[in-house]
């Protein structure tokens, strides 16, 4: 009897102690999930939650002031989010504040950050909705970095490979590093490319100085003068080569005009070349003159010698 009474009085006691524990539980959870205190419910539209639950927190300037309640999809493209807020916590939001998700963790459980609105407006009611803010996704992010390390690696892994084959000497670039012979020309190249600068620099010297041959042709005004003078002659050439070429072309012309003149058979000169009958009669003629010519030298020259030899004896 008495077993019994002290197996009854320990499972009471036991009872008692888990019914404490259990509602002192509770009570944690409530009183950290915000749920035995005084709240309104406001909302606000998302256009994704991204892994965002219901009991999620809310927070305002890193506080938590309410937990997240019923998530409804409103369109295809927006999801209405209920808010459950602390009403003694009113009097620090705006009608103009500004929700946005967030992680609490860089990956892991999700809240909601209630930004801090201004003072041209009231505080919040029961039933408001806020204007939400899209947040920066980190999952989208670290996924887009990755993707950009490895592309990286990608990278890294085609350098080595090409150092790889430029210290074995393969390529281009590969003997270009190795050939010491290739050394040597690139020496000279860099010698001769010296050379060529400070002939260069001479050079510069030369047509900075008004006193050098160079730098007469460009500071002295006689010369200039001179080269003038030279010029202008060599556009009087020109010119009189111009004249005397249209000259050219105006002679042969009239050369051409007269060659058609005598092949369509105008002039004595046509005749001269194409008439065999004026060509026997000029032929004839010309030797007559000839003939007329000689006997006429003759008799000049019987009158002179009778003139000599006359006034001779006349003395």
């Amino acid at each position: 009897m008495q077993f019994d009474r002290g197996r009854k009085i320990r499972l009471g006691l036991f009872i008692l102690v888990g019914t404490i524990l259990f509602l002192a539980i509770f009570y944690i959870i409530g009183s950290s999930s915000k749920l035995f205190s005084k709240s309104i419910t406001v909302h606000s539209t998302f256009n994704t939650v991204g892994g965002l639950r219901t009991g999620d927190h809310v927070r305002f300037s890193g506080v938590i002031i309410g937990t997240v309640g019923d998530m409804n999809i409103s369109t295809e493209t927006s999801i209405m989010v209920d808010m459950s807020i602390e009403r003694k916590m009113i009097k620090f939001i705006r009608k103009d504040s500004r929700a946005e998700i967030k992680p609490e963790a860089l990956i892991g459980a999700k809240m909601i950050v209630i930004h801090s609105g201004t003072s041209d407006f009231d505080h919040i009611d029961d039933g408001d909705i806020l204007e939400s803010v899209e947040s920066i996704h980190f999952e989208e992010i670290f996924h887009e970095v990755s993707q950009d390390l490895k592309k990286t690696m990608e990278i890294v892994d085609n350098l080595v490979e090409i150092t790889d084959k430029m210290n074995q000497g393969e390529g281009s670039v590969g003997h270009l590093l190795n050939d010491s012979n290739i050394a040597l020309k690139l020496d000279a190249s860099v010698d001769n490319f010296a050379v060529v600068t400070e002939n260069l620099k001479s050079l510069s010297e030369q047509l900075k100085n008004p006193n050098s041959d160079i730098g007469k042709l460009i500071y002295r005004s006689e010369m200039t003068t001179r080269m003038d003078s030279i010029m202008n002659k060599f556009d009087k050439i020109a010119a009189n080569t111009e004249q005397a070429t249209k000259d050219l072309s105006l002679t042969a012309a009239e050369l051409s005009i007269t060659a058609t003149a005598i092949n369509e058979g105008q002039g004595a000169v046509h005749k001269m070349l194409y008439d065999s009958a004026f060509a026997d009669t000029l032929g004839v003629t010309l030797d007559n003159l000839n003939q007329t010519l000689i006997e006429v030298d003759k008799v000049a020259r019987n009158l002179q010698h009778k003139k000599l030899f006359g006034g001779k004896k006349e003395k």
